[in-house]
């Protein structure tokens, strides 16, 4: 499975409001945004106007603890394994900033520690 990174957008596999294999039936499928990734699985923004079993709302703890982009807080999500990833229908280049937590499309790390801090945050420790 390709490495997936926040921003990108996967096509799931939904049967009675929850997220099944890509190997079974289903009713429907929709396209998430990935907003978190860890070694087994990623975290899947749901929209409002989506019902998927098995999600919950965005407090500040866990926004924290997988430095999550803060416009999700509040927001519904959903943990999935990558075997339930039907499809990957963006994968963006670049990297987000862990400063200031924008986007930069293009951009790779240039951290020891494999994270990126733009130019602007470099320049104006106190943006």
């Amino acid at each position: 499975m390709t490495k997936l990174k926040p921003g990108d957008q996967v096509e799931c596999r939904i049967k009675s409001a929850a997220i099944v294999s890509p190997y079974h039936s289903y009713d429907e499928s929709k396209t998430f945004e990935v907003i978190a990734v860890d070694n087994g699985g990623c975290y899947l923004y749901v929209p409002h106007y989506y019902l998927v079993k098995g999600s919950v709302v965005l407090d500040a703890y866990r926004r924290k603890t997988l430095s999550i982009d803060p416009k999700f807080l509040g927001e519904q999500f959903v943990y999935i394994l990558e075997n339930l990833i039907a499809n990957i229908h963006q994968q963006t280049d670049g990297v987000f900033c862990k400063v200031c937590n924008e986007f930069y499309q293009f951009a790779e790390p240039n951290r020891k520690d494999k994270t990126f801090i733009c130019f602007s945050c470099r320049a104006n420790p106190y943006r």
